[in-house]
């Protein structure tokens, strides 16, 4: 095991041995070695300084040591966990994955393992990677196991360079919440499927154009830089530039609620963005879609008016520009003159123009995680 995680590992079952909700279970934790948590020797010496600062001597601080706000799914779960252990320490299992694929292949084993148990034992699996890793681990499940996620409890920890889709927005929220969780709710993952019947997934964002140009420098970048510095860094950069490699072409929108269509937009825009739900933060924090709605248009911009426009999104405060749209919705419909760059959870798909028209919509209650 390498070293970074084998002492991650070392204080990881220190702080949770005294869990309730986790006491007598299996809980496998797959873990990705190339995430910032554990790739850089800084970032990794800053994580290891602050678990050991967390009490491991008198664990019931880390309950009391301040309220938290996690990532809020629509709709909330009523059944309860109980902790049928007994005060048993959890068996943890920790597993370093060192691909994608082998992630992915031992994330459905677990799954389909723990399916064929009768018994009543918590089903957990701990995700511990940025969005990437949650996005990839989480798409091979829905797509090859969905019926067997309805019972099995996925947890997303914050341990990558973005951290925009996991369950809780920092390392200590998210031992205080499998410490101290008693229920479960149900969130939702978005599903991409293009006119060649590509499918695709996100647990964050889906976003085209510039955005998805700004993850394309960041993820080239952040091999060597891994911070969110970065992605702002090429925000910066790449909305100036944008439009002189990719000039705007035109859109044909049609957007739903449920079955019915609400709004057709037709034009060019500078921003495309659908999210699994509204409050929505990416790129680290930036609050993309600052209240209930999960659906943002933005309009061409002067390049004055993107100057200001730049500082307004790390807030929030674009909420109520005229030349932003937002809507609240389950579906989009869209077709495109041209290619363009897709990013999921930071990812980026190039789409060519037969890839349209695609289809993006919320599949609700698609996975339970922890409350």
């Amino acid at each position: 095991m390498n070293r970074r995680i084998r002492k991650f590992t070392e204080i990881a079952k220190r702080l949770l041995s005294t869990s309730s909700l986790l006491a007598g279970e299996d809980v496998h934790l797959l873990i990705n070695p190339l995430s910032g948590g554990f790739r850089r020797c800084r970032t990794h010496r800053r994580m290891m300084r602050k678990l050991r600062r967390l009490p491991d001597s008198n664990p019931s601080r880390l309950v009391q040591s301040g309220s938290f706000i996690g990532n809020r799914s629509e709709i909330d779960s009523a059944n309860e966990i109980g902790g049928k252990g007994g005060g048993r320490s959890p068996k943890l299992h920790f597993h370093e994955t060192n691909s994608p694929n082998e992630a992915c292949n031992l994330a459905l084993k677990i799954v389909r393992t723990s399916a064929q148990s009768r018994d009543e034992r918590l089903r957990l699996m701990i995700l511990l990677g940025g969005d990437g890793f949650h996005r990839d681990v989480c798409s091979v499940l829905i797509r090859q196991v969905p019926h067997l996620l309805q019972n099995f409890i996925l947890f997303r920890m914050p341990m990558g360079t973005g951290n925009d889709s996991a369950d809780a927005r920092t390392l200590e929220e998210a031992l205080r919440i499998l410490n101290t969780a008693r229920s479960t709710k149900k969130d939702s993952i978005i599903e991409i499927e293009t006119n060649t019947n590509a499918i695709y997934h996100a647990c964050n964002t889906v976003c085209f154009g510039l955005d998805a140009f700004v993850c394309l420098l960041t993820n080239k970048m952040k091999k060597l830089i891994p911070s969110t510095s970065v992605y702002r860094f090429f925000a910066d950069v790449a909305v100036l530039f944008y439009e002189l490699f990719y000039p705007l072409k035109e859109w044909i929108i049609t957007i739903f609620n449920s079955d019915a269509c609400i709004e057709k937009r037709r034009g060019r825009y500078l921003l495309n963005i659908f999210g699994r739900r509204g409050h929505t933060t990416y790129g680290g924090g930036m609050k993309v879609l600052p209240g209930r709605e999960n659906y943002l248009l933005a309009q061409p911009q002067s390049l004055l008016e993107k100057l200001r426009l730049k500082p307004l999104f790390y807030r929030g405060a674009h909420r109520h520009l005229p030349t932003m749209e937002f809507f609240l919705c389950d579906r989009v419909e869209m077709n495109y003159d041209g290619s363009i760059l897709m990013a999921l959870d930071g990812e980026v798909v190039p789409l060519r123009i037969e890839d349209f028209p695609l289809m993006i919509k919320k599949i609700p209650d698609a996975l339970t995680i922890l409350n």
